[in-house]
């Protein structure tokens, strides 16, 4: 149809967005113009002006919406979108293409887009016909919109010319919603043909297993396929939604088959900040049974001064069996503290501490030192050794009801047993030739066998690993999952349970039986952004009474959040969106900030909210600003325009010509070939001189 700009409004000094048309002003651009410019909502997208051919509009600085996303957020994000339909639907306009690329999430929160496609009402100005626009678009009397969130009305309307109200807008919003929700459409299929049977015939999907009944059942009214059916109108829906999100909410139901469903988060744990960036924090929620209908609650947890996460392998927080205590690794020591008290207490002669587990009844805590195991009580007391380890790297382990721990001591060796008071380690898993490394146990109910993670690759997303399964008795070994990492089981009745893991961030439940090692059903996502880290080790662990306690992050990675910090020690969000920055530099006027953004340089205006990405070459290393703010330099010998005019330039142009350095080879050694002139300076700080 035609193309998009990122443009400087000189006039009113601001960034703004052109979409041009490839014709002048046709159809669809005479729609968006007046149903955009009859539309002033903070979560709809500006017009500015019109031309003969293009249309002004607000730049928006973020990304289409993407499930699956937490339960919170998408409450959030829903009642956004409800706002703004709502706001369209009282000024008589139809949206007609609500899907998620037309939602854009941003710092401040959804922003509704394209209105090319939107049915204006009688009571608007100058409303146009469906059948001009459809011959516009398409040459020929066609549906208009996006085949997989039309309502039924939409995809008939052509052919019985039934009316098309806001109402149609409420189904679609119903399948972006399971799609936030779910991460998948709710009705898919091979060929448009069946998209359509499945919209029109096929029964609309339940989110039981990832939300709450209530939500479930606004979600069925979406997407009841006779209009009246529905919720009538987007405030009336909004409204519930900011029910549902205040609580008291229900417990998570479904069927027996579906997997964990975290429906009351109970603890965030220690955040923590470092100078000018906010590390990721751990958190911790507990799967409510559907009876106790208790509602959502956070409740922040100090761990203390000086606490800090980043132990090399293993969860660096973990919690006891009953779910009542949570012990950390921070500083390479082991910290522990009861959740109804106020402070952890370090746990003397722990030093080199990683890779921690409870026994079983939560009185003590074994864990991996350079070269040993070892264990000592939650209460403190004299560190006992148990066995000799790797000094490189262990892989976790677990502590058996019959005093056993099964463990993986050395990379390159298989499953070992212990006895808890300390022995002579004895094979539990032979390591056949060409295997991963066997690593991250958990010791199923009873003892009878034990579930672990072959990691054949290093790589954060797991690609190469897979999660196993081995009866004691007779050795025979089962693969349950291939693909993910740190299989844990979590009892939900008698007999029955869910294996949960990791694959690429996202937290993975599936029905399992550990009585025959046997999976009952499909994986289900449960929580996305869950770090994780080498060798398939993963940032999260359970409790027997649902409490999940988690670290966040992408995985293998830790991403930032930029934060200003000022003479008192204050600190203030400037960059809302985590990402992986380094190197901040403020500019000499103090109006903006050079970052190190994975391999770019960007340059970020706080007064303006604006973000612009410089073209670098290689790897922009450590930014660094030119006296007057018009250039950065990066890796001391390249330097790039800081307003993103231009292409990156070689500070010493000679340093690139034949070899990475001012040298030549004779035949007597290296010798230079330019004597490169060095000014000295002075700087001069706090009344000396350096």
């Amino acid at each position: 149809m035609g193309e998009v700009y990122k443009a400087r409004d000189t006039r009113l000094d601001r960034t703004v967005a052109i979409k041009t048309s490839k014709t002048e002003f046709n159809e669809r651009f005479d729609r968006e113009a007046r149903a955009v410019a009859a539309l002033n909502h903070s979560n709809i997208c500006h017009l500015y002006d019109v031309g003969p051919n293009y249309l002004v509009m607000e730049y928006i600085e973020g990304a289409p919406l993407k499930g699956p996303i937490p339960l919170d957020q998408a409450l959030k994000y829903a009642a956004q979108i409800c706002d703004a339909l709502d706001a369209a639907h009282k000024k008589g306009i139809t949206h007609r293409d609500l899907k998620p690329a037309n939602i854009l999430v941003t710092k401040a929160g959804i922003k509704l887009l394209d209105f090319g496609l939107a049915k204006v009402s009688a009571t608007a100005a100058k409303p146009i016909d469906d059948a001009t626009v459809a011959m516009e678009l398409t040459g020929k009397n066609e549906i208009v919109g996006t085949l997989f969130y039309m309502s039924p009305e939409q995809l008939q309307s052509q052919a019985t010319g039934q009316e098309i109200d806001g109402r149609s807008d409420i189904f679609s919003f119903g399948l972006v919603l399971y799609e936030m929700l779910t991460g998948k459409r709710a009705f898919d299929g091979a060929s448009p043909a069946s998209v359509i049977a499945a919209i029109m015939e096929r029964p609309a999907p339940s989110i039981a297993m990832v939300a709450p009944p209530a939500l479930d059942r606004l979600l069925q009214r979406c997407l009841a396929k006779d209009p009246d059916d529905r919720w009538q109108s987007a405030r009336d829906l909004r409204a519930e939604l900011e029910w549902i999100a205040d609580g008291p909410t229900e417990g998570i139901a479904g069927p027996a088959s579906s997997p964990v469903r975290p429906g009351k988060r109970e603890w965030i744990a220690a955040g923590l900040l470092a100078v000018g960036f906010a590390a990721s924090s751990w958190i911790a929620y507990r799967a409510t049974r559907p009876a106790e209908l208790k509602p959502l609650v956070r409740l922040d947890v100090d761990l203390g001064p000086g606490v800090s996460f980043g132990s090399r392998e293993g969860a660096d927080a973990i919690l006891s069996p009953d779910g009542t205590r949570i012990a950390c690794v921070s500083h390479r020591k082991l910290f522990t503290r009861r959740l109804d008290q106020p402070t952890a207490a370090e746990l003397a002669g722990t030093d080199g501490a990683y890779a921690p587990f409870f026994s079983p009844d939560g009185e003590w805590l074994a864990f991996f030192t350079p070269g040993k195991l070892k264990k000592v009580a939650v209460a403190g007391g004299a560190v006992v050794d148990l066995c000799d380890a790797g000094r490189i790297s262990s892989g976790g382990g677990s502590w058996g009801e019959d005093g056993n721990i099964i463990a993986a001591l050395n990379a390159g060796a298989g499953l070992m047993r212990i006895p808890s008071a300390g022995g002579a380690p004895t094979p539990v898993v032979e390591r056949a030739q060409g295997e991963g490394a066997q690593r991250w146990p958990q010791i199923l109910p009873e003892g009878r066998a034990v579930v672990f993670t072959e990691a054949t690759t290093s790589s954060p997303a797991f690609e190469g690993s897979k999660i196993e399964a081995v009866f004691l008795t007779d050795r025979r070994r089962k693969t349950l999952v291939r693909g993910g990492a740190f299989g844990r089981y979590l009892p939900a009745s008698k007999g029955t349970g869910y294996l949960v893991y990791l694959s690429k961030g996202i937290l993975f439940a599936v029905p399992f039986d550990p009585g025959k090692l046997e999976l009952d059903g499909t994986p289900s996502p449960v929580l996305e952004d869950v770090a994780s880290g080498p060798l398939g080790s993963a940032q999260f662990d359970f409790a027997r009474n649902g409490t999940l306690v988690y670290r966040g992050g992408q995985t293998g990675t830790n991403l930032v959040t930029v934060q200003w910090l000022d003479a008192a020690g204050n600190t203030e969000p400037l960059l809302a969106r985590p990402g992986h920055y380094q190197w901040p530099r403020v500019s000499p006027d103090g109006q903006r900030l050079a970052l190190q953004e994975g391999k770019d340089i960007v340059v970020y205006e706080p007064r303006r909210d604006t973000m612009t990405r410089l073209e670098a070459s290689a790897t922009a290393l450590g930014p660094t600003w030119s006296p007057d703010g018009r250039y950065l330099v990066y890796q001391g010998i390249r330097y790039v325009r800081s307003d993103g005019a231009g292409k990156p330039q070689q500070l010493f142009p000679e340093l690139s010509q034949g070899t990475h350095s001012p040298l030549r080879q004779t035949e007597s050694g290296w010798r230079t070939t330019k004597t490169i002139p060095i000014r000295p300076i002075s700087i001069t700080t706090s009344g000396r001189q350096a």
